[in-house]
């Protein structure tokens, strides 16, 4: 029998309870010890289900289920008993406030931390003491005979007297590097302390307790679980791409990186990772009426401006250092994956432990291999370099999300990229670093601009370039140059390819309007030249602009 605060739930905030249903019958209270035993984890949440089992004196009594995590979502609260002559009745949910509720590990650390911060304060004040007798000691030394308003030294001791302020002299900056050192060191351990503790300390300073009737016709023993959504929790895709370029073979590793903050331990759980994404509002859009009307005439200006757009290549977040090929593992257990059209579930085999320390855990998912076909692709525009790429078609049941991608060649790490989504039969590409046996040589060659007409003169900008590309592989290779030529958006402007151009083997590669795309198999230490001839033609008393289109799909 399963039962949710909706029902009838009573919430206690700050000792002011609202009851918004009948109170809890009295009876005996009977307080359910109740462990984390399966978590489903989200892209963004999660959900937690507790069991245990308790035994149920005949009767009327109250279940007592205390010390959850205060973010948990009451309207997503279920309480189940699996014993039909249990009857569940109506459930309370309580937010418990106390100013000083936190975790055995977070009251040690903030205790280490007081202590470390009360240590520094006391060295700090040390030096300060030191500084002050130096000050002291410099005064004397000025004038060590002494004036009408200064203390005096006899000449028979004057000797004396300066070798004991030499000696607490050097003593005291001594004490004042060594206090600084010790200061470094106590800030090093405050930072540290602080980090720890905002990985375990909880938003806020709240439990949540559920109190719910139960009634039995005769003593019995029965299992008791909770279920209920958190928000402080995630997953994402780790890959691992490695190519072996001698057999055209690419291994794929998939892991499941998750975190979680939630304020509660997660010990020996069954851990479900879950493609599905919830949504507060799942309804299908409405579809409203389209009105048009005619705009009263206003001026126009011409605009003439040239747009460039910042490309970006940096991750995210940094991330750490890629492990060494020893370092991986050659046999992993693998995921279950439970899949529909609409989802996928990866059950991680074993039980798993997370800590409420929001520290990333990787969990393997599986391994697949893929034959590729390798092809080195060159962009001109973007530099001389090649680029080698892998091709292969996702032969898969079950798609897979983009996520961060680690690329290795040959067993060597060469850089990491985000990859896009793996779906069904469709094509991949995986980029593998720059191809050094490829060389790239651009060359202008001599244009001309030019005015043509009587009466209306027009002006014509002429673009050739010769790419030379040469392979020094050992065996044929695929290469693949990209480049583009202008695309017009005005009826005056005039864009023409040129006699001698070489003709590409795909215009509008992408699906982008102008993009060109020239495939051949680079025979070795053969060099391939393309020619990219194009001309513009637009009026003489106009300037003709530039502007970027989309790069990304």
């Amino acid at each position: 029998m399963t039962l949710t605060p909706a029902t009838g739930a009573k919430v206690l905030m700050g000792g002011l309870a609202v009851s918004l249903c009948s109170a809890v019958a009295a009876g005996a209270d009977i307080s359910a010890d109740l462990h984390v035993d399966r978590v489903t984890v989200y892209q963004k949440g999660a959900i937690v289900t507790r069991a245990g089992t308790i035994d149920v004196p005949a009767g009327t009594n109250r279940l007592l289920i205390e010390g959850l995590p205060a973010a948990i979502e009451p309207k997503s609260l279920h309480v189940a008993v699996e014993n039909a002559a249990v009857r569940l009745g109506g459930v309370e949910v309580e937010q418990i406030n106390e100013g000083k509720f936190v975790s055995a590990a977070e009251r040690d650390l903030r205790r280490k931390l007081e202590q470390k911060t009360d240590q520094r304060a006391a060295v700090q004040d040390d030096v300060a003491t030191a500084q002050l007798q130096l000050k002291l000691l410099d005064s004397l030394a000025a004038n060590p005979t002494g004036s009408p308003t200064k203390a005096t030294v006899d000449s028979a001791n004057l000797s004396a007297v300066l070798a004991t302020m030499a000696t607490n002299s050097a003593f005291d900056r001594k004490r004042i590097r060594d206090s600084n050192v010790q200061m470094r060191e106590l800030d090093r351990e405050i930072e540290k302390l602080k980090s720890d503790l905002a990985k375990v300390a909880t938003q806020s300073k709240q439990s949540t307790d559920i109190h719910a009737a139960l009634e039995a016709k005769a003593a019995s023993t029965t299992t008791v679980t909770v279920t209920y959504k958190i928000t402080n929790a995630s997953w994402q895709w780790i890959y691992a791409a490695r190519l072996d370029t001698t057999k055209k073979r690419i291994t794929l590793e998939r892991q499941g990186q998750v975190q979680q903050g939630s304020g509660e331990d997660w010990k020996n759980v069954e851990l479900t990772l879950t493609t599905t994404l919830p949504s507060d509002d799942v309804a299908t859009p409405l579809v409203g009426s389209l009105f048009v009307n005619l705009e009263e005439p206003r001026l126009q200006r011409d605009v003439f401006a040239q747009q460039g757009q910042l490309r970006a290549a940096a991750m995210s977040a940094p991330s750490a250092a890629p492990p060494s090929e020893e370092a991986l593992p050659t046999n992993r257990k693998s995921a279950r994956v439970e899949a529909t059209d609409y989802l996928a579930d990866y059950k991680i085999p074993d039980r798993a432990t997370l800590l409420a320390d929001r520290e990333p855990r990787l969990y393997p998912i599986a391994d697949d291999a893929f034959d590729v076909d390798l092809v080195a692709r060159v962009v001109p525009s973007a530099g001389r370099a090649a680029h080698l790429e892998a091709t292969f078609k996702y032969q898969r049941d079950v798609p897979l999300e983009s996520g961060q991608l680690q690329l290795y060649r040959d067993g060597a790490y060469v850089g990491e990229a985000m990859t896009k989504a793996f779906l069904p039969g469709a094509p991949v590409r995986m980029p593998f670093g720059t191809d050094e046996r490829i060389r790239v040589v651009v060359q202008d060659e001599p244009s001309q601009s030019a005015e043509h007409g009587i009466l209306s003169k027009q002006a014509v900008k002429e673009t050739r370039r010769r790419f030379d590309v040469t392979s020094y592989h050992p065996s044929p290779i695929v290469v693949e140059v990209m480049d583009r030529i202008p695309v017009s958006k005005h009826a005056d402007v005039r864009v023409e390819v040129l006699k001698g151009a070489t003709e590409p083997t795909v215009k509008d590669a992408d699906g982008r309007a102008g993009v060109l795309l020239w495939r051949f198999d680079a025979q070795p230490q053969k060099t391939v030249s393309i020619r990219q001839y194009y001309s513009i033609q637009y009026p003489k008393d106009r300037h003709i602009t530039e502007s970027e289109g989309e790069t990304s799909d």
